[in-house]
C-alpha cells in the first residue's frame, strides 16, 4: 500500500508538472523606451510554452543583453507562478557625442556607440559635450570604442560648473602619444587638460580670477590655457610668449 501511495504521488506530480499549467503564456516586457515589446521577444522565442521550471534566467538574460538590441544594458528576468514571465531591461544612456566626418554618434559611459543623431537635432543633446578626433574611421552601431580619453571628456565636462560649462563648445583628443584632452571655448580659446588626473585641481585653476576672465571675453589676445601641470598651469599668448601664473 505504502508503495502504491508513493507511487501514484510520483505520478501526479509528473503529471502535474508537465501539464499546461506550468506552461509559460505569456512575457511581460518593462522598462523598454527604445524598442517594441515584440523586438524583444523576438530574441527568445523558446520562451513561450516553455516549463516555468525548465527556463534558464541566465541564458535568457544575456541573449537580450547581447543582442543586436545595442540600447539594452541589462536584462532581468522574474518567473511569476504559475505561467507569467516578466523582464526588466535596463537601458544605456548617452553619455558624450563623438563625431566623425560630418556624422554625429551617441556614445555610452561604457564606450557603445548608441546611434547617429543628425546635426539639426545636437541641441536636444545640449546636456553632453561633443568630442572629435575619437576615432579616424567609419563608426558602427553598436560597436564598443575603447578610448578612456573619450570617456573622461565627458567626465570632466560633468565636474565643470554652470558657468565654465557655458563657455565650453566642444572637446578633442590631440593626436599625441597620450591623447591630450582639449577643450575649446567659444571665444576660441583652448583648455589643454592632458589626461583626466586631478580634474579637481585643474578646475579649481580654471575658476581663478585670472583665467576665468580670459574666459569670458569675447574676444581674448590668449589662445591656450595648458592645465597638463596643475602645479604651474600657463596662459600662451596668439605670439607664442607664455605668462606664468
Amino acid at each position: 500500500m505504502i508503495c502504491l501511495f508513493f507511487t501514484a504521488v510520483v505520478w501526479g506530480l509528473n503529471y502535474f508538472y508537465n501539464s499546461k499549467y506550468f506552461k509559460v503564456k505569456s512575457i511581460d516586457i518593462q522598462g523598454n523606451t527604445h524598442y517594441k515589446d515584440e523586438e524583444v521577444k523576438v530574441l527568445i522565442p523558446e520562451v513561450i510554452g516553455t516549463n516555468i521550471f525548465e527556463i534558464n534566467k541566465k541564458r535568457v538574460e544575456e541573449t537580450i543583453a547581447r543582442g543586436e538590441l545595442y540600447w539594452v544594458k541589462e536584462a532581468e528576468l522574474s518567473k511569476i507562478f504559475p505561467d507569467k514571465v516578466i523582464i526588466k531591461l535596463v537601458e544605456r544612456k548617452p553619455f558624450l557625442i563623438i563625431v566623425y566626418k560630418d556624422k554625429y554618434f551617441l556614445m555610452d559611459s561604457e564606450g557603445v556607440v548608441l546611434g547617429k543623431i543628425e546635426k539639426e537635432d545636437l541641441n536636444e543633446y545640449k546636456d553632453l559635450i561633443l568630442v572629435r578626433n575619437v576615432v579616424n574611421y567609419s563608426i558602427n552601431i553598436g560597436e564598443k570604442i575603447a578610448k578612456k580619453n573619450a570617456l573622461s571628456c565627458a567626465d570632466i565636462y560633468k565636474v565643470l560648473d554652470s558657468q565654465i560649462k557655458s563657455m565650453i563648445k566642444e572637446a578633442r583628443l590631440k593626436d599625441n602619444i597620450s591623447g591630450d584632452i582639449v577643450f575649446k571655448t567659444y571665444n576660441g580659446v583652448e583648455i589643454i587638460f592632458g589626461d583626466s588626473s586631478e580634474i579637481v585641481k585643474k578646475v579649481e585653476i580654471l575658476k581663478q580670477k585670472n583665467f576665468l576672465n580670459e574666459l569670458l571675453k569675447e574676444e581674448t589676445n590668449y589662445t591656450i590655457i595648458d592645465l597638463r601641470s596643475p602645479d604651474s598651469p600657463v596662459i600662451k599668448n596668439s605670439g607664442g610668449s607664455i605668462d606664468s601664473e
